[in-house]
């Protein structure tokens, strides 16, 4: 297969530009387990240069209208797109968050931790269910229960790093340990230079 026949098809409507930047999030979309459409909605309002009305975003991308709410409803509750009010007109626009550090940290919050807690239960299931059947696991119920008490360790350590990680990426650039998730992109000035 080609490299061509391998990329997604994109919407006719963009520009070659706006293209180029809703590929790289859809393909990061996809990476993380996410709809394409989630990515092609991200990526498109991250180039533009102005926000954007929810029927643009329709008809830009060529996506359904439930795709496009569903999309912008989800990147709004994980904090990478915001709505914003544009005088004289009564629409819907949407805006990207473009600095990572903000976006890393509302993912934290809104994404990650909700599946660590539903982890948690799925866990305390499996336990149960390892003792419920101890009897005709025999042998492999040792097994079985050491796995268990290695999966809730992994989970009860992530969600003890997930305060630690928010606290990380709420620093101030100048403290923030992480340049390319949140810091100054510019080159410091020759008096700040070392």
């Amino acid at each position: 297969m080609s490299e061509s026949e391998s990329e997604p098809r994109l919407a006719e409507g963009l520009h070659p530009v706006e293209s180029g930047f809703v590929r790289f999030f859809v393909h990061l979309a996809t990476t993380l387990g996410l709809p394409r459409s989630v990515g092609e909605i991200f990526g498109f309002l991250f180039a533009s240069e102005v926000p954007v009305p929810f029927d643009e975003v329709v008809a830009r991308l060529g996506i359904s209208k439930g795709s496009a709410s569903q999309g912008l409803r989800l990147l709004t509750k994980i904090g990478a797109v915001s709505q914003v009010y544009v005088p004289r007109d009564r629409r819907t626009f949407y805006v990207a968050e473009t600095r990572m550090r903000q976006l890393f940290s509302s993912a934290l919050r809104e994404s990650l931790r909700p599946h660590l807690e539903g982890n948690s239960r799925l866990v305390a299931q499996l336990e149960e269910s390892i003792e419920a059947h101890a009897t005709t696991l025999g042998d492999n119920a040792g097994h079985y229960r050491s796995r268990a008490a290695s999966l809730r360790a992994w989970n009860e350590k992530a969600l003890i790093l997930l305060p630690l990680l928010d606290k990380l990426f709420s620093l101030p650039a100048p403290f923030f340990p992480l340049g390319f998730l949140g810091g100054s992109s510019e080159e410091p000035s020759p008096d700040e230079k070392p």
